[in-house]
């Protein structure tokens, strides 16, 4: 979000535009400090960040400090240097993941044999949620009736709890298969008719592997890993859009503030190559989200200097001020109603 609202502030100041303040959170103001022109402050809601550019509101009209006597060019850079500035943040992360490894899908680059079974996903509900299993945790040994196997691909795990569905099963579980600390062994009573497709414990497996790139090449690897992220962020955004739109709820998979802190706490655990890949992704999150038209956004507020530009006259402040500050109370809404859901998720 920093380096969001840092592409604000940059774009603006390099264009001659004075910046009121540089704030980080929703106010009100906890602390804030001026340096030069500018006033720097951490506010209290750490949900948002925002920069005030002069003569945003149309002040200062035909000052060269101004916002609003720049022309719609320079505006249009300034409000989406942010969105640019994520991507960048995205790409160097990305990048330096594929230097020291980053997660990946066996048969997408890592060498066979170097995989681990690993858990992808775990039902809400289901045996594995009730004993504590969780995103990123590695199974290296399954035992059941006085069977064991040191399972080597998710299909081999998957076929011996079939043949010991409804029994007790052992899993001994790692996060860090490089790491002394011993296994942890978790006992679960699977379920011999599970739910379709959930499966005796509840869980999704994956043959996960550490893939790495030459330094050289991994700017490339990062771009290509922005660029894919990009899409399938803008698939799960219309997906999103496309369930308020037609079913009037907001999907279980989207999370809040309170959502990500969780997530966040979980993908620390795992180590640094899920942790920056997860902070890239945060950021592609952001940047796409940020490009979306619609009032209060970025996206929003180029719509209206194109709006500008094809009109030949800027919109009547006042309705852009309406339009965006209804865009604000929207999505406030939107994230508290996600947050409440969050809340009951995670911690009741």
């Amino acid at each position: 979000m920093l380096v969001h609202e840092w592409g604000h502030f940059f774009a603006a100041r390099k264009f001659g535009i004075r910046v009121d303040e540089f704030g980080f959170g929703i106010p009100p103001r906890l602390w804030g400090k001026k340096i030069g022109a500018t006033l720097y402050s951490l506010n209290l809601l750490p949900i948002g960040g925002f920069v005030k550019i002069y003569g945003e509101s149309g002040a200062g009209a035909g000052e060269r400090e101004s916002f609003a006597t720049h022309p719609v060019w320079h505006r249009v850079i300034i409000i989406l240097a942010g969105v640019f500035m994520n991507l960048v943040l995205a790409w160097a992360l990305f990048s330096l993941g594929h230097i020291i490894g980053i997660p990946a899908v066996a048969g997408e680059g890592v060498a066979a044999g170097t995989t681990h079974v690993t858990i992808i996903a775990v039902a809400p509900g289901s045996p594995a949620a009730n004993a504590k299993l969780a995103f990123g945790d590695i199974v290296s040994r399954i035992s059941a009736g006085g069977d064991s196997i040191t399972p080597q691909t998710a299909s081999e795990l998957i076929g011996f709890v079939s043949a010991h569905r409804g029994g007790l099963i052992q899993l001994a579980i790692r996060h860090d298969v490089s790491s002394d600390v011993p296994a942890k062994i978790i006992e679960i009573q699977s379920r011999a008719n599970p739910p379709a497709g959930e499966g005796p414990l509840g869980v999704a497996l994956q043959d996960i592997g550490i893939l790495r790139s030459p330094w050289y090449l991994a700017p490339w690897r990062g771009l290509e890993s922005v660029w894919l992220s990009i899409q399938r962020t803008i698939e799960a955004f219309a997906s999103v859009f496309q369930s308020i739109a037609t079913s009037h709820a907001v999907p279980e998979g989207v999370s809040g503030p309170l959502g990500l802190y969780v997530l966040t706490g979980e993908v620390q655990r795992l180590g640094v190559s899920y942790f920056l890949q997860f902070v890239a992704l945060l950021s592609v999150n952001l940047a796409i989200l940020n490009a979306v038209p619609f009032p209060a956004l970025d996206g929003g507020r180029v719509l209206f200097l194109i709006i500008e530009k094809i009109r030949g006259r800027p919109v009547l402040i006042s309705y852009e001020q309406a339009a965006h500050a209804i865009g604000f109370v929207l999505l406030l809404i939107l994230i508290l109603i996600i947050s409440y859901r969050d809340l009951h998720r995670f911690f009741l």
